[in-house]
């Protein structure tokens, strides 16, 4: 694809950029690109555009590129910095997408009141020794806030929309995530809560917060669903990647609901909805889009998302599901509690010859071999997850 740069059409290639105050940077672009990743080498694994955490960021640098319709390009940008200016530079410029991960090291001020930012991405790390204050525009910007929700506090203006990512753990059986005070957020009417499916639930007592909601959806595990009938008003209620449903009111408990989707939820509380449409629809026809799809049985919640390796390359997971079946087999018919050592030992000792085991893999894998340990035939024979811990320590290199 052509860029225009200052008009005149380009093919693509190499580009040089006063990125910073420093030296050029050497932009290379290639056929459909629309987007931009920017950022440190120390956190990032690739980027077009490698720079400092803190470097100063020249951002009308990118003013004299242009799609060949005349739009600016790029169109999104993925930051990994501490250079807030693009802010300011929207408010002439318009960016369609924007995702920012900070590495705050003090507190922030930010006027984005007049930014021209369609979707707005913030990465919270856990890490951050700072606070972001920050003013929206009055409508038009979506916000996404991702990670550590205490981290930021908007203090003017609302989005036309709220999405919240909160940093959940990898064990469902963990105490529920409760949802921190919003603040002037809690005006918002449309709301997303997204999380893993086989993540620590969020729960939604905090959810009354939001007294104005009208349109809400929830992705993964929720807890303490029975909280949404107080939220009367809604008028959209979508529920994906839902392993468990338990205590979800009936329909009828939203008068003025006229669009609903569950998809990949469990089986048996999907078939309830979906009944629960028909017997709507006869009462008051929806108005909008309703479908209740891809209902599963709890085998196949148990093997997609009730082990930790969801996020792992797809060769490297093959592994380790292999070798956790494998395991969850001969613990199965274990007679003793050496037999449950020795497939613990096994599955841990798998992977000392799989190149490349990072952190949170390694993580993943104690936490599979947790899981294990409370397999009921592992418990009969009396393990403690301290032994199991035990087991997998001293027999891993990674």
């Amino acid at each position: 694809m052509p860029l225009l740069i200052d008009g005149t059409p380009h093919e693509d290639g190499v580009f040089t950029l006063e990125l910073t105050p420093d030296a050029p940077h050497r932009l290379k672009t290639s056929p459909g690109q629309g987007s931009l990743t920017l950022g440190p080498r120390t956190l990032l694994k690739t980027a077009d555009l490698w720079l400092p955490v803190d470097a100063c960021v020249l951002w009308p640098c990118f003013d004299p590129f242009a799609t060949p319709a005349g739009s600016p390009w790029p169109r999104s940008f993925y930051y990994t910095g501490n250079d807030s200016g693009f802010f300011t530079w929207a408010q002439l410029r318009p960016i369609e997408n924007f995702s920012w991960h900070p590495q705050l090291r003090q507190d922030v001020h930010i006027d984005a009141s007049q930014s021209q930012i369609r979707e707005l991405s913030i990465h919270l790390q856990a890490g951050n020794q700072g606070h972001i204050h920050l003013k929206l525009p009055q409508q038009g910007m979506r916000l996404h806030l991702h990670g550590n929700l205490e981290q930021i506090t908007v203090t003017a203006g609302l989005p036309e929309s709220l999405s919240l990512s909160p940093a959940t753990s990898k064990n469902p059986a963990d105490e529920a995530f409760q949802l921190p005070d919003m603040g002037s957020l809690k005006q918002v009417a449309t709301l997303e809560l997204r999380n893993g499916a086989g993540k620590q639930p969020i729960s939604l007592q905090n959810l009354l917060q939001f007294s104005k909601l009208e349109s809400l959806s929830l992705w993964g595990n929720h807890s303490d669903l029975a909280q949404l009938s107080s939220c009367t008003q809604l008028k959209a209620l979508s529920l994906r990647f839902m392993r468990h449903l338990s205590g979800l009111p009936a329909l009828p408990t939203w008068p003025e609901l006229d669009f609903f989707i569950a998809y990949n939820v469990e089986e048996a509380a999907g078939k309830r909805l979906r009944q629960q449409l028909k017997d709507r629809a006869k009462a008051r026809p929806w108005a909008d889009y309703t479908s209740v799809s891809q209902l599963r049985k709890p085998e196949w919640w148990a093997k997609e998302y009730g082990r930790p390796f969801a996020g792992w390359p797809a060769a490297r997971a093959r592994i380790a599901h292999a070798a956790y079946e494998l395991a969850e087999q001969e613990i199965g018919t274990a007679s003793s509690l050496g037999h449950v050592q020795a497939a613990l030992t096994t599955f841990t000792a798998r992977f000392n010859t799989v190149k490349g085991i990072e952190t949170s893999e390694r993580e993943d894998l104690g936490l599979a071999v947790q899981q294990l340990a409370q397999l009921p035939a592992a418990l009969s024979l009396k393990l403690t997850d301290e032994q199991a811990q035990q087991w997998f320590d001293e027999n891993r290199d990674y």
